[in-house]
């Protein structure tokens, strides 16, 4: 079979196309504003010239795979531009497994403030709250981006309206790929929704299917543009129990609900019999010696009967520590403290506080 000759790239061939007044209109007005801030780019000098440069993209799209379905999905630049600034590329199969011990902190606004406020940039800067198509608009191209990173298999907003103009409600659906990075999207996603000023009413969530469903509910907040921090933390707040709740934790892995204990210093960690608490002991105390510096040893296991919240240190320079736990609940416990302690230290005593001495000084 005979080659087919390269055809001329000169512009002499006419198409004629049926096209709608409002969107010739849309178009005039794309390019003559195009035109006017870029005029030096070639694709805005006409309509005509416009219309060629998008017909010839758009070939090269379909012969490279593409199809018309796919340009309901394309990511605009604008919006890869944003988050780009914020995320990054990374290996998913280890993030999936470095995340797993997070799934119960808690997302604080105080913590991650640049992050929350960035985003609600995003949507204030392209968002009126009084028009559900810009809502719909914002959303889409968003979740073209959402669609791109690899860990999307759905999402979806449905929103509806009620008698005035303040009376919106919503249903948004997530389904992910995979279940650490779904909820810590999931996660992080109710934190925004209260950021802005929507109120989840209704939660559901599905480990096996890696779904979530928020019902959602407007709050005067989401129609106010200041920052009003104290009440949108509080609904930040509220959204964010819904995943963050002992029952959900005491129902998971026992790490977790070890990990939330933790940080509470008014619960005291014992052990189960004398062997186990020796031989963790000596476990510890072996370790800080071959792994740390020799100076630190006595900071070290301060630090560890700390962890324990057994003793309070009140100043590592001094080895200086107050002893939280009650002589009449745990003789035993405060016995074997001050016991371990004192193999290698001298215990000074004064009024509640204690300070240690290395014996070698």
């Amino acid at each position: 079979m005979p080659s087919k000759k390269p055809l001329s790239k000169k512009k002499i061939t006419q198409q004629t196309i049926s096209i709608t007044p409002a969107l010739k209109d849309k178009i005039e007005i794309y390019v003559n504003e195009n035109n006017e801030k870029y005029p030096k780019d070639e694709r805005f000098k006409s309509v005509s010239a416009f219309y060629n440069f998008i017909m010839e993209k758009s070939i090269d799209c379909f012969e490279r795979g593409k199809t018309l379905d796919d340009f309901e999905a394309f990511v605009d630049s604008e919006i890869k531009g944003f988050f780009d600034k914020i995320t990054f590329n990374a290996l998913i199969p280890y993030y999936e497994i470095a995340i797993r011990t997070n799934r119960y902190t808690n997302p604080t606004f105080e913590k991650n403030a640049f992050f929350y406020l960035t985003l609600r940039r995003l949507y204030l800067e392209r968002m009126d709250p009084y028009d559900i198509s810009s809502i719909k608009t914002v959303f889409s191209r968003v979740r073209n981006f959402l669609f791109s990173n690899n860990l999307t298999k759905e999402v979806n907003l449905d929103l509806f309206t009620g008698k005035t103009r303040k009376d919106l409600s919503g249903v948004f659906e997530f389904a992910g790929i995979y279940t650490n990075l779904t909820f810590e999207n999931c996660k992080y996603t109710a934190a925004l929704f209260g950021l802005l000023g929507v109120k989840i009413t209704t939660f559901l969530y599905s480990n096996k299917d890696n779904y979530f469903r928020f019902d959602l509910n407007t709050t005067d907040l989401f129609y106010r543009k200041d920052l009003a921090k104290e009440d949108r933390i509080k609904l930040i707040n509220h959204n964010l129990s819904f995943f963050l709740n002992y029952r959900r934790i005491i129902n998971d892995k026992d790490y977790y609900l070890w990990m939330k204990l933790a940080e509470d210093k008014n619960i005291v960690i014992t052990f189960n019999n004398e062997e186990t608490e020796q031989e963790m002991v000596k476990i510890i105390e072996s370790e800080i010696e071959k792994f740390g510096e020799k100076e630190e040893f006595h900071l070290n296991v301060l630090r560890f009967f700390e962890r324990l919240h057994w003793i309070e240190i009140e100043s590592e320079k001094d080895l200086r520590f107050q002893i939280r736990l009650s002589e009449s609940r745990y003789p035993h416990e405060r016995e074997f403290l001050l016991k371990t302690l004192s193999k290698k230290s001298e215990i000074i005593h004064e009024n509640d506080r204690y300070y240690l001495k290395n014996l070698n000084s």
